[in-house]
């Protein structure tokens, strides 16, 4: 992460304006030019930059990119079944089929509940 962007207690600028600690963020939608930021203590945010920029000023390690659109917070993930993700409240984010072996690699060891043939199915 590029440390011009960390502010004194810690947080991330994530736009003009806007600075925020990476672990409110739940997950981003990117569309075109912009993205909206979905936190876990307060309503989205709509900023005018591309979910790459964002990706790249939040860092690689805490977050994860499942699809073209969508940048999660690793932290804010329950489970994932191999097709989609479960985030901690319950919203359902499609992992895109070029990006689910690295999804399962990447939460592979972790605290994310990783279901499995018979598991998924029962679901």
């Amino acid at each position: 992460m590029n440390p011009s962007l960390l502010s004194q207690q810690g947080n991330v600028h994530i736009g003009a304006y806007t600075a925020v600690s990476a672990a409110q963020i739940v997950f981003c939608e990117g569309d075109r030019n912009y993205t909206q930021v979905y936190f876990s203590d307060r309503p989205k945010l709509t900023l005018s930059v591309t979910l790459r920029i964002l990706h790249e000023r939040l860092g690689e390690e805490g977050f994860l990119r499942v699809s073209r659109s969508a940048l999660v917070n690793k932290e804010a993930i329950a489970e994932y079944d191999g097709q989609q993700l479960v985030l901690l409240d319950g919203k359902i984010l499609p992992v895109a089929r070029r990006r689910r072996r690295y999804v399962r690699l990447t939460l592979r060891g972790g605290r994310v509940r990783i279901l499995r043939g018979l598991e998924r199915q029962a679901r």
